[in-house]
Protein backbone atom coordinates (compact mmCIF):
# COMPACT_ATOMS: atom_id res chain seq x y z
CA UNK A 1 0.00 0.00 0.00
CA UNK A 2 2.97 2.03 0.32
CA UNK A 3 3.69 2.56 -2.96
CA UNK A 4 0.01 3.21 -3.65
CA UNK A 5 1.64 7.03 -4.40
CA UNK A 6 2.28 8.81 -6.78
CA UNK A 7 5.42 10.89 -4.92
CA UNK A 8 6.99 7.69 -4.07
CA UNK A 9 9.01 5.96 -6.89
CA UNK A 10 10.46 2.72 -4.59
CA UNK A 11 9.27 0.72 -1.33
CA UNK A 12 11.77 -1.93 -0.65
CA UNK A 13 12.12 -4.48 2.11
CA UNK A 14 14.89 -3.86 4.71
CA UNK A 15 16.04 -7.10 3.77
CA UNK A 16 16.07 -6.56 0.13
CA UNK A 17 18.22 -3.48 0.92
CA UNK A 18 20.74 -6.34 2.75
CA UNK A 19 19.42 -4.84 6.33
CA UNK A 20 19.26 -7.76 8.34
CA UNK A 21 19.06 -6.05 12.30
CA UNK A 22 15.94 -4.72 12.12
CA UNK A 23 14.21 -7.02 10.63
CA UNK A 24 11.12 -5.24 9.78
CA UNK A 25 10.81 -1.79 7.99
CA UNK A 26 11.49 -0.28 4.21
CA UNK A 27 13.18 1.96 2.73
CA UNK A 28 10.98 4.41 0.85
CA UNK A 29 12.65 6.28 -2.19
CA UNK A 30 10.42 9.49 -3.32
CA UNK A 31 10.08 11.64 -6.53
CA UNK A 32 12.55 13.82 -5.48
CA UNK A 33 15.08 11.33 -4.97
CA UNK A 34 14.83 11.58 -0.72
CA UNK A 35 15.42 8.21 1.10
CA UNK A 36 13.49 7.21 4.04
CA UNK A 37 14.36 4.38 5.87
CA UNK A 38 11.29 3.39 8.24
CA UNK A 39 11.05 0.67 10.98
CA UNK A 40 8.46 -0.74 12.03
CA UNK A 41 8.36 -1.84 15.32
CA UNK A 42 4.87 -3.88 16.71
CA UNK A 43 3.93 -4.14 20.49
CA UNK A 44 1.56 -6.76 21.92
CA UNK A 45 -2.17 -7.20 22.08
CA UNK A 46 -3.21 -7.14 25.78
CA UNK A 47 -3.44 -11.08 25.35
CA UNK A 48 0.31 -11.43 24.76
CA UNK A 49 2.04 -13.38 22.16
CA UNK A 50 1.72 -17.16 23.22
CA UNK A 51 -0.84 -18.15 21.39
CA UNK A 52 -0.95 -18.66 17.56
CA UNK A 53 -1.54 -15.18 15.91
CA UNK A 54 -4.93 -15.44 14.53
CA UNK A 55 -6.28 -12.21 12.97
CA UNK A 56 -9.04 -10.22 13.97
CA UNK A 57 -10.85 -8.03 11.48
CA UNK A 58 -12.97 -5.21 11.84
CA UNK A 59 -14.19 -2.18 9.46
CA UNK A 60 -11.46 -0.23 8.56
CA UNK A 61 -10.69 3.71 9.09
CA UNK A 62 -12.40 5.66 6.90
CA UNK A 63 -10.76 7.14 3.61
CA UNK A 64 -9.24 10.33 3.66
CA UNK A 65 -7.77 12.53 1.42
CA UNK A 66 -3.80 11.95 0.19
CA UNK A 67 -1.73 14.95 1.18
CA UNK A 68 0.63 15.50 -1.98
CA UNK A 69 4.33 15.67 -1.92
CA UNK A 70 6.12 17.86 -4.10
CA UNK A 71 8.09 16.44 -7.34
CA UNK A 72 11.08 17.66 -6.71
CA UNK A 73 12.71 19.98 -4.03
CA UNK A 74 12.38 19.51 -0.12
CA UNK A 75 9.61 17.82 1.71
CA UNK A 76 8.53 18.73 5.57
CA UNK A 77 8.78 15.47 7.59
CA UNK A 78 5.47 16.12 9.07
CA UNK A 79 3.79 16.22 5.49
CA UNK A 80 5.94 12.79 4.71
CA UNK A 81 4.38 11.37 7.97
CA UNK A 82 0.76 12.74 6.96
CA UNK A 83 0.90 10.96 3.40
CA UNK A 84 1.94 7.38 4.75
CA UNK A 85 -0.41 7.69 7.05
CA UNK A 86 -2.87 8.55 4.79
CA UNK A 87 -1.80 5.80 2.52
CA UNK A 88 -1.96 2.74 5.28
CA UNK A 89 -5.68 4.05 5.76
CA UNK A 90 -7.06 4.26 2.34
CA UNK A 91 -5.69 0.80 2.20
CA UNK A 92 -8.91 -0.76 3.33
CA UNK A 93 -7.47 -3.57 5.54
CA UNK A 94 -9.77 -5.06 8.15
CA UNK A 95 -7.08 -5.66 10.51
CA UNK A 96 -6.75 -2.17 11.16
CA UNK A 97 -8.72 -0.25 12.97
CA UNK A 98 -6.91 3.55 13.36
CA UNK A 99 -4.09 5.04 12.20
CA UNK A 100 -2.16 7.99 13.56
CA UNK A 101 0.57 10.64 13.19
CA UNK A 102 2.59 11.19 16.56
CA UNK A 103 3.36 14.62 15.51
CA UNK A 104 -0.68 15.52 16.15
CA UNK A 105 0.56 14.78 20.01
CA UNK A 106 0.12 17.81 22.38
CA UNK A 107 3.75 16.12 23.42
CA UNK A 108 5.46 14.36 20.42
CA UNK A 109 8.34 14.60 21.94
CA UNK A 110 12.44 14.74 20.99
CA UNK A 111 11.58 12.94 17.34
CA UNK A 112 8.13 14.00 16.65
CA UNK A 113 7.24 12.11 13.53
CA UNK A 114 6.21 8.25 13.51
CA UNK A 115 3.04 6.48 11.98
CA UNK A 116 1.17 4.45 14.83
CA UNK A 117 -1.24 1.66 13.00
CA UNK A 118 -3.51 0.66 15.66
CA UNK A 119 -5.50 -2.77 15.07
CA UNK A 120 -8.54 -4.54 15.96
CA UNK A 121 -6.36 -7.39 17.65
CA UNK A 122 -4.93 -4.78 19.90
CA UNK A 123 -1.67 -4.64 18.80
CA UNK A 124 0.13 -1.31 17.69
CA UNK A 125 2.46 -0.87 14.83
CA UNK A 126 4.90 1.97 14.84
CA UNK A 127 6.30 3.23 11.55
CA UNK A 128 9.54 4.80 13.28
CA UNK A 129 11.53 7.49 10.69
CA UNK A 130 14.67 5.74 11.53
CA UNK A 131 17.36 7.75 9.31
CA UNK A 132 16.14 10.45 6.10
CA UNK A 133 18.66 11.41 3.29
CA UNK A 134 17.88 14.09 1.08
CA UNK A 135 18.40 13.61 -3.22
CA UNK A 136 21.68 12.68 -3.70
CA UNK A 137 23.01 11.48 -0.11
CA UNK A 138 23.17 8.04 1.61
CA UNK A 139 21.10 6.95 4.38
CA UNK A 140 23.03 7.41 7.48
CA UNK A 141 22.01 3.73 8.83
CA UNK A 142 19.61 4.10 11.71
CA UNK A 143 20.30 7.03 14.60
CA UNK A 144 16.47 8.00 14.42
CA UNK A 145 17.59 11.30 13.83
CA UNK A 146 14.47 13.68 12.30
CA UNK A 147 15.13 16.58 10.77
CA UNK A 148 12.19 19.20 9.54
CA UNK A 149 12.56 18.18 6.12
CA UNK A 150 14.16 15.98 3.35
Amino acid sequence: MLSDSPAITSVKPFGDAGITDPRFGHIITLTTGALIELQWVRTSPSSGDEHDEVPVTGDPPVPVTLPELPSSGRASIRLIEQHLAALIVNGGNPEIRAVERKSTRAEAGLRPCCVIVRMHSGADIFGVFRSLAPAGASLGGGGFQQGEEV
